[in-house]
């Protein structure tokens, strides 16, 4: 009767150190993907905001390209309205100008994509001639759409 009391517990605690070990996985998991989602937040910069940035500055700035020559990007900064839908500022707006680094990562989508007409979250630090060097890139092209702005 012991012996077979015994091999019970024995097996009720395998199942356990199981059922916790593999918790411990989920919990470690799911905060890897809540940190990442949080790092991939949408930018909301201004036209305004990003002009007056101090060099060595951090900015993070959705822009849709217009010149795409190697490593070097310029674009109009475009203005948040929601998650999905992005406004053409006004043609007084100044055009962002950010160079591709070696450091550059692009987090969603393919470096292929990094073209003209591309809608694209920049991210790094603005040099002194008010250029953003990058480290991260987001295409955003076909998640976002772009509008105009109400006259």
């Amino acid at each position: 009767m012991d012996n077979q009391f015994f091999r019970t517990n024995q097996t009720s605690l395998r199942w356990i150190i199981f059922l916790a070990l593999l918790g411990c996985v989920a919990i470690w998991a799911i905060r890897g993907v809540l940190v990442r989602a949080q790092q991939m937040s949408a930018a909301d910069t201004s036209a305004s905001t990003f002009a007056h940035l101090p060099p060595g500055s951090s900015a993070k700035a959705v822009v849709r390209l217009e010149s795409v020559k190697g490593t070097d990007l310029k674009g109009i900064l475009l203005e948040r309205q929601s998650d999905t839908v992005y406004l053409l500022p006004s043609d007084k707006t100044p055009s962002v100008t950010a160079v591709i680094t070696p450091d550059t990562s692009v987090v969603m989508g393919k470096p292929e994509e990094i073209a003209v007409g591309a809608v694209v979250q920049l991210a790094g630090t603005v040099d002194a001639n008010h250029v953003l060097q990058t480290t991260q890139i987001v295409i955003l092209t076909n998640y976002v759409r772009v509008s105009e702005k109400a006259r």
